[in-house]
């Protein structure tokens, strides 16, 4: 049972054992982490709060390499015309072998942590692009409001 997301100092991929009672930090600039897995998450359980930004707002989607993917359908569709198609057909038997067993991961809409090894919340469907455009919008509005305050501050610490 792990969570992986991108580090607050180096932003480099940080996977933490959800269930380690160990220091969790970050592998690459030791930067420690303070996660507070619910009871159900640390026994491998269903994700209900997200361990890196606290967010409730979760998706889930197939644990398989996109790229993988192409790659073995483009080498399909290369040698399809000396393999009288027989390549493209098993290129796409073999990606269907992949998608049936790779399990799936539970992914964050805020931060985009990712959750392998728990047991999957029928709650949390595939991703809705709706929901993901309006929650990046609402991170922009409010970067854009934190800004000017953050500025306004830096000048009245320096008169």
């Amino acid at each position: 049972m792990t969570v992986e997301f991108i580090c607050e100092q180096c932003e480099r991929d940080v996977m933490l054992n959800v269930a380690s009672h160990d220091d969790h930090a970050c592998q690459y600039c030791k930067t420690k982490y303070e996660i507070s897995p619910s009871k159900s998450m640390r026994a491998g359980g269903k994700v209900d709060h997200c361990l890196s930004c606290d967010s409730d707002q979760f998706y889930v989607q197939k644990d398989i390499n996109s790229t993988l993917g192409i790659a073995i359908f483009i080498v399909g569709v290369i040698f399809s015309y000396h393999t009288y198609f027989i390549s493209l057909a098993v290129a796409t038997l073999i990606n269907f072998i992949l998608y049936k067993a790779l399990g799936t991961v539970t992914i964050c809409y805020r931060c985009r942590a990712i959750y392998r090894g728990f047991e999957e919340d029928p709650a949390h469907r595939g991703m809705d692009r709706d929901l993901a455009t309006s929650l990046m919008d609402e991170q922009e509005k409010d970067a854009t409001v934190d800004k000017p305050r953050a500025a306004a501050a830096d000048k009245s610490n320096t008169v």
